[in-house]
């Protein structure tokens, strides 16, 4: 594919101080090297500037002489991986973008660009060689309508491998070895409320130190963070990429567990000081809930991910992790709860109680976390530009009564203290978002990832019930053993207590941590106004001076 003339699709910024090359849509550029890595290629521009940009914004320029042939037809393929990667030569997808796919000429009926709603839409819809979407993190310019950033990412592969494997859990065909140190505990009171059973001691990770690194003799820039849990103070440095892995990971193996969100992947402006710093704390976020779940803390995965500073048992690890049997659905086999059977109908009331709390809670929480988002832009720019238009106007005034010469130069200096003032509280409410807006938008990002894992959980529940009746069903019916359906129904409990087991967790976690959040930025907005009180004191002060 080098040397190959293709036609910019989409408008692409290169990041300042870095190898990136700025491009504009209907540009022509030049590929010279399209095997660069992390689904982007080294090209020039009619101007003889060179540099990288994403191959998934381009399209071949097909040629008068390939029109006429029978054309190569190629599926769209993975990038080739690059080599001298942090630690993961063989495992080099974009820390930001994912696997973007290269571009290839094709010969394949011209189609008409689809709309997609959501990023498996993307990821599974057809695509033509005269459209190929974009990275997440930028819109789509021919569909201006539909924006694909900050979109909660579905997984596909968790859903089928619920769909392919809980009939063989319930009915007892796949059996896997339970490693000790794999098994889970559900305990549960007189009352019938299930919790996870906490093993070992609490712990926490924290994230630091945000650092630029480079691959491909500096062609490729990426962010590093360092980890360092508090039971042992080792730190380990991870990028954005493996914080995905791990996240894939968590949410196939554990189907019963809502997984808590990363970050929104973005492409521009990854290297911007105040976007790596708000990465960072949203990666905390990630971490802190993590560290309190009673089940992923425990994880292999998870205490693999925090713990290996060695390169080899790293990649050693991400295989064994990656061929992991104990997946999904496989993994109620390794619940160890008790074996009295449930009310049956105590529990269904229970559980679409849960979900009309969960559909009831959603889209709160979801305007709640725009709203925090949106006082976060307004204190940084509407307000804190109005606050300077005020600022401004007292300065002015005074100005305009000291030209009379007319002896007010107390009134003057006081009007001009008065308009500095008001540039001073325009810049506290530039500074105060990362105090208070910011880490409540954080904090419900978050919180709103695990609510959009419920339905998927619940829905685990649900198909297992539905089993359960259709075999009681063919017990009347004489197409059943007795004992098969007290097995399956035994199982079926399984899934109950699992699922009310992470309704408790949940609940303890609004009502601990949401609570403290909330404390916490009150907190933080009565310390805010109690500045803007003494600077108006300030400037009080001055007229009676």
């Amino acid at each position: 594919m080098e040397n190959k003339q293709v036609r910019a699709v989409y408008d692409f910024s290169g990041e300042p101080g870095t190898a990136e090359l700025s491009i504009n849509a209907g540009e022509l550029l030049t590929v010279t090297r399209d095997n660069v890595g992390d689904g982007w290629c080294e090209g020039f521009n009619s101007l003889g500037q060179s540099g990288l940009f994403p191959a998934a914004y381009v399209q071949v320029v097909d040629t008068p002489a390939a029109a006429t042939s029978s054309a190569t037809v190629s599926s769209i393929s993975s990038v080739q991986q690059s080599s001298g990667d942090y630690w993961d030569d063989d495992w080099d997808d974009d820390s930001e973008v994912g696997q973007t796919p290269a571009y290839n000429p094709s010969n394949q009926p011209q189609q008409q660009p689809q709309q997609y709603s959501n990023l498996d839409d993307i990821s599974a819809g057809p695509i033509s060689n005269n459209y190929i979407s974009p990275p997440t993190g930028h819109s789509l310019p021919a569909l201006p309508e539909k924006s694909i950033s900050n979109v909660t990412k579905k997984n596909n592969k968790f859903s089928t491998l619920i769909k392919s494997s809980e009939e063989g859990f319930l009915m007892g065909t796949k059996v896997v070895p339970i490693p000790e140190d794999e098994k889970i505990f559900v305990q549960e009171t007189e009352d019938g409320r299930c919790y996870w059973l906490q093993t070992g001691e609490e712990y926490k990770c924290v994230v630091t130190s945000p650092k630029k690194g480079s691959k491909l003799k500096g062609l490729k820039s990426f962010i590093v963070y360092q980890l360092t849990p508090t039971f042992n103070n080792i730190q380990v440095s991870r990028r954005y990429k493996h914080f995905d892995w791990l996240h894939e990971r968590l949410q196939a193996k554990y189907c019963f567990i809502a997984t808590p969100p990363l970050p929104d992947k973005q492409i521009s402006g990854r290297y911007d000081e105040q976007f790596i710093e708000h990465r960072r704390t949203q990666l905390q976020e990630f971490v802190d809930y993590v560290c309190r779940h009673p089940i992923l803390s425990r994880s292999r995965v998870w205490q693999h991910f925090i713990m290996c500073t060695d390169e080899k048992r790293w990649k050693a690890g991400k295989r064994q992790a990656e061929k992991d049997e104990l997946m999904g659905v496989n993994y109620f086999n390794a619940i160890q709860c008790s074996d009295m059977a449930v009310d049956a109908i105590k529990v269904e009331i229970k559980i679409d109680s849960l979900s009309r709390f969960i559909s009831g809670l959603d889209p709160v929480v979801k305007n709640f976390m725009a709203m925090s988002m949106d006082q976060g832009k307004k204190y940084q720019n509407l307000y804190k530009r109005e606050l300077q238009k005020i600022g401004q106007s007292f300065i002015s005034l005074g100005h305009a009564l000291e030209s009379d010469c007319s002896g007010r130069a107390r009134l003057t200096t006081a009007l001009r203290r008065t308009g500095e003032v008001y540039n001073d509280i325009g810049r506290l409410y530039e500074e105060q978002p990362r105090l208070d807006w910011e880490p409540l938008a954080d904090k419900f990002h978050i919180y709103r990832g695990v609510i959009n894992s419920f339905p998927e959980v619940i829905s685990i529940h649900k198909s297992a019930v539905q089993k359960r009746k259709d075999c009681e069903r063919l017990v009347t019916e004489h197409k059943m053993e007795p004992q098969e359906l007290r097995e399956l129904s035994r199982r079926t409990d399984v899934i109950a207590r699992a699922l009310m087991a992470e309704e408790t967790h949940f609940q303890s976690e609004i009502d601990v941590h949401v609570n403290q959040s909330i404390k916490n930025h009150l907190i933080e907005q009565i310390g805010f106004y109690q500045k803007i009180v003494s600077k108006l004191e300030e400037a009080l002060a001055a007229y009676n001076a």
